[in-house]
């Protein structure tokens, strides 16, 4: 009897929820999705398998970042007599993978646990970034991917230095996957650290004389 299972997950139809199971699954040890096969197991079947496979590439293009295509393989098996669509995912190495619309947050990650595809917690990500990016913080992919750059862009303007997509490439501010890095984070205006500045009144340090706390971009901030 066909059971789904932490490597196998069972679709009657297609539908855009694909795409949760395609990203635990790449997060995780991959996994095998059947198009065409019920809940219990029995065969359904897919009609129009080109069709259905050309819009399963699509939405794994589209919906999952970074790209994983090139770990996903679409094709048709006659099972039961009927056609279904086998999906395969193999595990990724750019971990972790996330929807296009949620970034690399909790509510974007998914990984597989049992049969289910549930949201990542925010440390099993975090474990997942240091085991793809290596210990080096600012090489790491920064969780928010939401990132603006006035502050900086003004910055390089006032020196007459170009500040574009390549500039960002090659000062590793986008990484290599196309994704922000904590160093883009760090130089971007959603920067989370910040600069406390203090002058003690004499030498008691309980008391100020002024004190100041700088946020955003560490090029303003500097």
């Amino acid at each position: 009897m066909r059971q789904e299972s932490k490597t196998i997950e069972f679709k009657r139809e297609y539908t855009d929820d694909l795409k949760y199971a395609v990203v635990a699954f790449a997060n995780t040890d991959g996994g095998k999705i059947y198009i065409g096969i019920n809940d219990d197991g029995s065969v359904q079947g897919i009609q129009d398998t080109d069709g259905t496979m050309l819009r399963i590439n699509h939405m794994i293009r589209d919906a999952v970042h970074p790209d994983v295509t090139m770990f996903t393989e679409c094709r048709a098996e006659e099972m039961d007599g009927k056609t279904v669509i086998v999906l395969n995912v193999q595990r990724g190495t750019a971990r972790p993978y996330y929807l296009s619309g949620k970034g690399v947050r909790p509510e974007g990650v998914y990984v597989r646990q049992g049969a289910s595809s549930v949201l990542a917690s925010e440390t099993a990500i975090l474990n997942m970034i240091k085991e793809t990016s290596g210990d080096c913080y600012e090489d790491a992919r920064s969780l928010n991917q939401q990132l603006t750059f006035e502050k900086a862009t003004d910055y390089f303007a006032k020196r007459e230095l170009p500040f574009g997509q390549q500039q960002k490439r090659t000062l590793n501010i986008i990484g290599a996957d196309g994704t922000y890095t904590n160093l883009g984070m760090l130089l971007s205006d959603q920067c989370v650290h910040t600069i406390k500045l203090a002058v003690f009144d004499g030498g008691k340090k309980s008391v100020f004389r002024d004190r100041k706390e700088l946020g955003g971009s560490l090029l303003a901030q500097l």
